[in-house]
């Protein structure tokens, strides 16, 4: 009998692979369907078609013009000229002028001090008693020389010839000396050598002076001075060059009250500052009815360049990112050019960029702008609409 146990069971059967992969192609189609359908049947979203309007753009209209570019610097006043007032004679000073004090304007030849002339005085009279007598003496000797010539001597001795030698020789000594007398007699007046203003003043009547001594300082008006710094660029810019011949330029001085005062380039100081800047001497030219200014003023300086050709100004406001300008065309349209800066002003680019006609630029450094769009330009200067969106 054989055993159960070890007998095959035809009753479990192996799943059947077919089966399987029916089951899951089944399952992805059912899947992928209901995507289909729900795609098929999802909402449509509302939609507005574009308006298609372009942004409205400040441009500037810039045209190539031969012109000066102004270099703007400051400076202060100081003077080049000064004029050290002291006394050639000694003594105590008898009068000092109401306008002998800081500050204060005086003429040319304008008495200032007095110093008491009374020993110059004597000084005066003593010597022109000893010329008196001098010339008393050769007159004696002279005629004593006449009657020893009638008396046919032969020697010189006799004749008085040395005595009168020596007569003349007392006679000018005792001028001279008289001469110098009185000068120092004019010199106890002492007078404004030129017009300016007095500085350093520190005289009252009664101290005693000496010729080493300072009375004070006139500031001559007429020499003063500005040192006007500048780059290397800007001095070529200008035309300063070492060793050149041409015209220094003009120069407008502006003071903090709003003064203009012209003025003229004299030359170039040697050698450079601590920056490496090149320092220009400017000298200002006052009117009849113009008041010099005090030393140490501040002033603002422009000077102008020699006229070149082909300048384009242009506001700081259009430059763009990079050193680039936004040009638009006919069809408003912007183009990116490269922008060619000859000198940047505070306010005012100067280019060299050589445009064959009248453009307009954008006046705007908006990061919105991009090279190929459409705006609508606007004046910036008087804010007129130059293309209407609308119409296009």
């Amino acid at each position: 009998m054989p055993d159960a146990c070890s007998a095959p069971d035809n009753s479990i059967r192996r799943p059947n692979p077919v089966l399987r992969i029916s089951v899951w192609l089944a399952a992805v189609i059912a899947v992928i369907t209901g995507a289909v359908l729900l795609v098929l049947n999802a909402p449509q979203p509302a939609t507005q078609p574009p308006t298609g309007s372009a942004p409205g753009v400040a441009v500037i209209r810039v045209s190539p013009q031969d012109q000066a570019i102004p270099v703007h610097s400051r400076g202060h006043v100081r003077m080049t000229r000064e004029f050290y007032l002291s006394s050639q004679v000694q003594g105590r000073v008898l009068q000092v002028s109401d306008r002998f004090i800081n500050g204060q304007q005086v003429q040319q030849g304008e008495l200032l001090l007095t110093i008491d002339p009374a020993p110059y005085e004597l000084e005066v009279r003593q010597q022109q008693a000893s010329l008196d007598r001098h010339l008393l003496q050769r007159e004696e000797i002279l005629a004593k020389a006449e009657v020893a010539r009638q008396q046919a001597t032969e020697s010189d001795f006799a004749r008085y010839i040395p005595h009168l030698r020596m007569a003349n020789s007392q006679v000018a000594a005792a001028r001279a000396a008289l001469q110098y007398a009185q000068q120092q007699l004019r010199d106890t007046r002492i007078y404004a050598p030129v017009s300016g203003r007095i500085a350093r003043a520190s005289i009252q009547p009664g101290q005693q002076v000496s010729p080493a001594l300072v009375l004070g300082v006139i500031y001559d008006d007429q020499w003063q001075e500005i040192r006007l710094p500048v780059s290397d660029h800007e001095a070529q810019l200008l035309g300063i060059r070492p060793g050149t011949d041409h015209p220094l330029p003009a120069v407008t001085l502006t003071t903090a009250g709003g003064t203009k005062i012209p003025a003229h380039i004299t030359g170039t100081e040697a050698g450079r500052d601590n920056f490496q800047q090149i320092m220009l001497l400017a000298r200002p030219h006052y009117s009849a009815d113009m008041a010099p200014l005090l030393p140490g003023t501040f002033v603002e300086a422009e000077i102008l360049s020699p006229v070149i050709t082909g300048v384009s100004r242009v506001p700081r406001s259009a430059m763009q990112a990079g050193n680039h300008l936004l040009l638009v065309d006919e069809q408003h349209q912007l183009h990116d050019i490269a922008a060619r800066v000859l000198y940047a002003g505070k306010d005012q680019l100067y280019l060299h960029n050589t445009f064959s006609a009248p453009v307009w630029l954008v006046n705007s450094s908006r990061h919105a702008l991009l090279p190929g769009i459409r705006v609508v330009p606007v004046d910036s200067a008087g804010q007129e609409q130059l293309a209407a969106a609308a119409g296009e």
